[in-house]
């Protein structure tokens, strides 16, 4: 790789629309969006949903699309601080998203890519996802900003590849 690939996605998510699909479904809904290991992204359960819906579209655009076998566990909140140079990306994409918007993307939070997901997004960096990428070392990460207002909760993340020792 000669360079750093990185990609890209942005989502806008409909609040009212996750509040119903919260209160209709309750812990079924809420499992199915989040795996068990996944710290929750705020206080308010569907805010929470919300967000964590946003920013999974926003790593599927990135993938280009949902692969075979895909699954909302294959992005997994991981609580730590995305690499400087991954946050620096974010960074520099936020002002015109917020001025656009209107919304600050204040939150932030790190992704591991696990599953259909992580083989797919090793495929779209090294042309291949084979088990040979994840033996030479090279994991997908991604990390993503999010803010709301009234109804809209607006999201933006960055997915790239971290190789191992690369400090994270």
């Amino acid at each position: 790789m000669t360079g750093r690939q990185v990609l890209f996605g942005v989502d806008v998510v409909d609040l009212a629309r996750v509040t119903r699909a919260v209160d209709y479904g309750g812990t079924t809904y809420l499992r199915h969006v989040n795996a068990r290991d996944e710290p929750c992204l705020h206080e308010d359960p569907c805010l929470a949903a919300a967000a964590s819906v946003g920013i999974k579209e926003c790593l599927v655009k990135a993938l280009g699309g949902r692969p075979p076998g895909f699954s909302w566990h294959d992005f997994v909140a991981t609580g730590a601080q995305a690499p400087d140079w991954v946050g620096s990306l974010l960074a520099a994409a936020v002002p015109e998203l917020e001025s656009t918007t209107d919304i600050p993307l204040t939150h932030r939070c790190a992704y591991a890519l696990r599953g259909a997901s992580g083989r797919a997004a090793r495929a779209r960096f090294d042309g291949a996802g084979t088990e040979d990428d994840v033996r030479a070392g090279r994991s997908p990460v991604a990390a993503a900003r999010w803010g709301w207002r009234g109804d809209l909760v607006i999201a933006i993340a960055v997915l790239t590849t971290i190789a191992e020792g690369e400090p994270r």
